[in-house]
């Protein structure tokens, strides 16, 4: 598929008010010259949106979700369905940061996984249930 037409597709992609999806080139350097090579999507949420308030200063400001890379080989659906999956990790990683358990974004995702290392290094910091791979129940 040409470039042209991904960003067909792409452009008839709507969601929430303040949500958007674009199609970008990546800029490398090849023996020295800048190039543009593979294609991707992003996410972009704007200062309008709900999703720009953070969920830890309050502040609201503009962000972009992660890269997606496409292929010339893929087809429409398969560009149609990365772009559903984009906004889907978009919502979720919102879910993640806004979700709290006793006043803590638990699930964040910008959690040091270093320091998720040290805490999973001790058996105390584990809650598994004593039947939870033979999910017998006890009479």
């Amino acid at each position: 598929m040409k470039l042209d037409e991904m960003h067909e597709i792409v452009k008839a992609i709507t969601y929430k008010p303040g949500w958007s999806i674009d199609l970008h080139l990546d800029r490398t350097v090849v023996d020295g010259a800048p190039r543009e090579s593979r294609p991707y999507i992003q996410i972009s949420v704007d200062a309008t949106a709900e999703a720009a308030k953070c969920p830890f200063t309050g502040q609201v400001a503009a962000w972009k979700g992660g890269k997606r890379y496409l292929s010339e080989h893929m087809c429409r659906q398969e560009i149609v369905g990365a772009c559903l999956g984009a906004f889907k990790d978009a919502e979720m990683h919102e879910i993640h940061e806004w979700f709290k358990y006793k006043g803590r974004s638990i699930y964040n995702p910008h959690i040091d996984p270093d320091a998720l290392v040290e805490l999973v290094k001790y058996k105390r910091n584990l809650n598994v249930r004593e039947n939870a791979m033979s999910m017998e129940e006890s009479t």
